[in-house]
């Protein structure tokens, strides 16, 4: 276990030095909220442009570690409607959002810091095939079940159509789908734009994590906490254990790309989630409890994670 220190504890050193620089009035909400914008429409678009463009993509890549991480997250998002239907009996907008507490993973601000440093620069390609898909995937499905709530929401498809653009928009996905051009196309960037690109990315890692932590610092929690930790247990322990099982006794899958998909499975739950919360007036404390506990509980859990796979 302490072969991990090293790893982790600047990972979460940072986030808390955010959380505590936050709780005692050294940068206020407005500036945290400005420096997560910085880092999803700049750095982090930077580092995954970059990252792709530089990578080696190979002709043979098995891509069981995707699938697997995929229907591991459909599986968990099921049952995170079940337990808001049969165990809490919440309506399905609230059931929606204990799913996706339960399935969508932070996979920008501490993915992409914890899987860069824990399994290297050649973890990028599974890292990114991931993230991808990620957006792009839950969101749409969330506000689906949301809107299919409200009855007689005749906006329901307006909504869900804006937010498919929204995802295609979004810098991150631009990121990576830019660099990618890039490396199919075999040109070189000009070497003060790489540099430039290269300054931005280097930034994104530890702001990402500071930004994280400020940004904890404003969520507010009441209410029952029974709901949360069963959403907190379905993130940070089923699901990283269903995408395993799927990925190596179902599909036999191995390697860097399983380590990858298992990772990001533990992740905590993205901070969307309690954006979605309030943004739809729906289990919002639920998605605040969820967001706060798998994030400190990720501490521990993704050391155990690590620890079994060996790394």
């Amino acid at each position: 276990m302490s072969s991990l220190l090293p790893t982790l504890v600047p990972i979460f050193g940072l986030m808390a030095l955010g959380y505590a620089a936050a709780r005692v009035g050294l940068i206020e909400e407005a500036g945290a909220r400005g420096l997560v914008l910085f880092v999803f429409n700049f750095s982090i678009p930077a580092l995954l442009l970059t990252s792709m463009a530089g990578l080696e993509l190979p002709e043979d890549l098995e891509w069981g570690f995707l699938l697997a991480f995929y229907a591991g997250s459909f599986v968990v998002y099921g049952l995170g409607l079940l337990a808001g239907r049969m165990v809490f009996g919440r309506p399905l907008a609230e059931q929606a959002i204990f799913a996706m507490g339960s399935a969508f993973s932070n996979l920008v601000l501490i993915g992409i810091p914890v899987v860069l440093t824990a399994l290297g620069p050649e973890a990028s390609l599974p890292m990114l095939a991931i993230i991808g898909l990620h957006s792009a995937t839950f969101m749409p499905l969330t506000v689906l079940l949301i809107q299919a709530d409200e009855a007689g929401d005749r906006s329901a498809g307006r909504r869900i159509l804006s937010l498919g653009l929204d995802v295609v928009r979004n810098p991150i996905i631009l990121g990576i789908g830019v660099g990618l051009l890039v490396n199919l196309s075999g040109v070189t960037l000009w070497v003060p734009v790489r540099s430039m690109l290269e300054f931005l990315g280097a930034a994104a890692v530890p702001c990402a994590l500071f930004a994280m932590g400020a940004s904890l610092a404003s969520i507010s929690i009441t209410g029952d906490p029974g709901p949360g930790l069963v959403v907190s247990t379905l993130k940070l322990v089923v699901h990283p254990l269903v995408v395993w099982v799927i990925a190596v006794p179902v599909l036999g899958a191995a390697g860097l790309g399983v380590q990858v998909a298992v990772v990001m499975a533990a992740m905590p739950s993205a901070v969307n989630v309690y954006l979605f919360g309030e943004r739809y007036r729906a289990a919002a404390g639920v998605a605040a409890r969820s967001v706060l506990i798998t994030t400190a509980g990720s501490a521990v859990t993704l050391s155990v994670v690590l620890l079994l796979l060996g790394v």
